[in-house]
C-alpha cells in the first residue's frame, strides 16, 4: 500500500494522534484527508479498511487500528495513541 505512505490506516492514526482528524472517523472524513494528500482511495477501499482494522475476526495478522462505534463511526483504540503514533 505505498501509495497510501505508510499504509491508509496507518496514515489515519498519524493522523488522529496530530489532531488533523477528528472522531469518530467516518468514510467520509478518511477520504478528505485523503484528498488532502493527494491520495484517491475509492470509497469501497476505505470501507473495508476501516472495517477490517476493527474486527477481531478478521486476520490475525492484520493490525486492529480502530474500534467500531456503529453506524460506519470508528475510533482509534488507546494503545495507537499517542507521539509515538504520529
Amino acid at each position: 500500500m505505498a501509495k497510501f505512505g505508510r499504509g491508509l490506516n496507518r496514515e489515519i492514526v498519524a493522523a488522529v494522534n496530530r489532531g488533523e482528524l477528528r472522531e469518530p472517523l467516518t468514510v467520509n472524513s478518511v477520504r478528505r484527508l485523503a484528498e488532502l494528500r493527494g491520495y484517491k482511495p475509492t470509497e469501497s477501499h476505505i470501507m473495508v479498511a476501516l472495517a477490517n482494522a476493527a474486527s477481531d475476526s478478521h486476520s490475525p495478522t492484520y493490525r486492529k487500528y480502530f474500534r467500531s462505534l456503529g453506524r460506519g463511526q470508528y475510533q482509534v483504540r488507546d494503545e495507537y495513541r499517542g507521539p509515538a503514533w504520529r
